[in-house]
């Protein structure tokens, strides 16, 4: 069975625009701290909810929603500073002998 909702009723959702709002807060601030433009949003916001689903949950009693929801362990191995300067390896067959074997770039997001 399914459970529609009436349009316009934000009191039926307000969990998730509760936390649509909190998520785009987030990105909002990502961005400025990085002083990056607004076309970045798409990024930011995928950091922001990689990060949300490895922190702890109140509902969840301080569990985190990625290992409840895949029932592994979550690893912080690869969280970075959003918007840090990264090195991108260049392959050798698109260099010269004395190119750069990397390239400077902005971290966006974890893959």
């Amino acid at each position: 069975m399914i459970d529609y909702t009436i349009p316009k009723t934000l009191e039926l959702n307000g969990m998730a625009v509760k936390l649509n709002k909190t998520i785009m807060e987030k990105v909002r601030c990502i961005l400025s701290h990085v002083k990056l433009s607004n076309t970045s949003w798409v990024e930011a916001m995928m950091s922001v909810v990689y990060i949300i689903n490895r922190s702890s949950s109140m509902p969840l009693d301080g569990d985190v929603p990625h290992r409840a929801w895949t029932w592994k362990d979550v690893s912080y191995r690869r969280l970075r500073v959003f918007g840090c300067l990264t090195y991108v390896h260049v392959a050798k067959d698109q260099r010269s002998k004395l190119d750069n074997k990397s390239r400077p770039h902005i971290f966006f997001r974890v893959r």
